[in-house]
């Protein structure tokens, strides 16, 4: 049995993922969000966010960031395996370009573009308004 054959295959593509993206860690301070903020403004704000966790280690955060479905199932273990990954790069990466959402009622695409040295790599975050906030919504998806 290989040794990534314990993760989900979720995990294995943000690990990946992460760890692909990224270059010159330019990040500017995250604004905190406000009722004033548009839905378009909380969403970018949360992939932000959710980002900067990922790339400073901060697994808890991130993993507190995620719809309740997309936690169901899954280790909060291997999450913060994938983390660490994706934190050993994480000065490396700049967040080039946040897109404007597209908002279909309680769900939301959000298109990020990133950089890691000269590879550029473009991640669209599925979202879901849950608990009054914008969350990350990454579920597993199981083949029967």
């Amino acid at each position: 049995m290989s040794p990534l054959s314990r993760y989900s295959p979720s995990l294995l593509f943000v690990a990946l993922l992460l760890t692909l993206l990224g270059a010159a860690c330019s990040r500017s301070p995250v604004p905190t969000p406000t009722p004033a903020l548009s839905p378009s403004d909380q969403i970018k704000v949360t992939v932000r966010r959710y980002l900067d966790a990922i790339y400073t280690g901060d697994a808890e955060k991130a993993w507190n960031m995620h719809t309740r479905e997309t936690n169901r199932g899954e280790s909060f273990e291997l999450f913060a395996e994938a983390v660490d990954v994706a934190a050993s790069v994480g000065d490396q990466i700049e967040i080039v370009q946040i897109d404007e959402p597209e908002i279909n009622g309680d769900e939301a695409r959000c298109t990020v573009v990133q950089r890691l040295g000269p590879r550029i790599s473009v991640y669209t975050f599925v979202l879901r308004y849950e608990d009054g906030e914008w969350r990350i919504h990454n579920p597993a998806q199981f083949s029967p």
